[in-house]
């Protein structure tokens, strides 16, 4: 039976990239690669750059690949006794990687993730308890945020728990430690809350008497610069209140010389205050002050003047005696 040249380059193409899936293996960025001989790893047996590489296939060499990305674990929410005698209860928060392949995969049975991260939650397990047997209550919960001390507990679990995974050489590097569960036992609960509602209430207090005693002095300080600020403008009143008067004495007395003419330029001044823009004036004809603006009056000559004139002129006044003779009585 013949077979079609379709069909045999079909099957050179499937076997080839059968060989090739038995000697060829591929290395993503996020992972490494660890190639044992005979199910025993060698020195060299560590394939860290991403790619292809060759292998000899099953079972003369097996590759087992290790994910190097950072992984998170928890552990469990327990009761931890502290120095004060209370109680809390604390679950905290993991993230961890692989830092070298080469010592972390023969401590674990094949590189087992599972194993590795229940080795890791024991040593965090220790070193949280251990440092949180260190500190107070207040270290974990205050009324006061100044006294809690959270990111320097997570810091010294971080380093106890990176302290015990060098010694043992397991070849991971912890990243973070996070405290993220603080919880309180029914039994202790209500006393706790009932301490800080007295440490909220005395922080209140506090902060009322600071407040007081700064309203005080800005009180005291305002009402001294208030009452400076008006003696000063009291006195400095005073002073042009005096000069004003010694200007208005020197004024009448020069005005005094001279009452008619003073009068004239006090009109004008007048007038020129009231016709600096355009101005349309409706007063009545005996408003005081206008007096240049209306007509002169004629003249009234009093009778005294009049009788001076007469004199002057050598007239004889109406109804004065004549030089008839006066008729003599009997």
């Amino acid at each position: 039976m013949k077979r079609s040249p379709l069909t045999i380059v079909v099957a050179f193409v499937l076997a080839a990239i059968f060989g090739l899936m038995l000697f060829v293996f591929q290395v993503r960025q996020s992972e490494v690669a660890v190639v044992t001989f005979f199910d025993k790893m060698e020195s060299d047996g560590v394939r860290t750059n991403p790619g292809p590489h060759l292998q000899w296939p099953w079972p003369i060499e097996r590759v087992y690949k290790l994910d190097q990305r950072v992984h998170s674990l928890e552990d469990k929410l327990e009761p931890v006794t502290l120095p004060d005698q209370n109680m809390i209860m604390l679950l905290t928060y993991v993230g961890w990687r692989i830092s070298d392949p080469a010592k972390f995969f023969p401590k674990f049975e094949n590189g087992s993730m599972t194993a590795a991260e229940t080795n890791l939650q024991g040593i965090v397990r220790s070193a949280k308890l251990d440092v949180a047997s260190r500190h107070n209550f207040s270290d974990f919960l205050s009324a006061d945020p100044n006294q809690m001390k959270l990111t320097n507990i997570e810091n010294e679990i971080l380093a106890s728990a990176s302290q015990k995974v060098d010694l043992g050489n397991y070849g991971i590097e912890i990243k973070f430690v996070q405290i993220k569960t603080i919880e309180l036992p029914g039994a202790v609960s209500q006393a706790v809350f009932d301490r800080m509602k007295a440490e909220r209430s005395k922080l209140v207090n506090k902060i009322t008497a600071d407040a007081q005693e700064q309203r005080i002095k800005i009180t005291s300080e305002a009402d001294l610069q208030a009452s400076k600020l008006l003696g000063d403008a009291d006195a400095q009143a005073k002073e042009i209140r005096g000069e004003g008067q010694k200007a208005m004495v020197q004024s009448l007395q020069v005005m005094s010389q001279d009452p008619d003419f003073a009068k004239f330029l006090m009109s004008l001044d007048l007038m020129e205050d009231l016709s600096k823009d355009k101005t349309t004036w409706i007063f009545d004809p005996g408003t005081r002050g206008f007096e240049l603006l209306q007509a002169p009056k004629p003249a009234q000559t009093t009778f005294n003047q009049r009788l001076e004139e007469i004199i002057r002129s050598g007239a004889k006044p109406p109804g004065a005696a004549t030089n008839a003779p006066v008729p003599a009585h009997n």
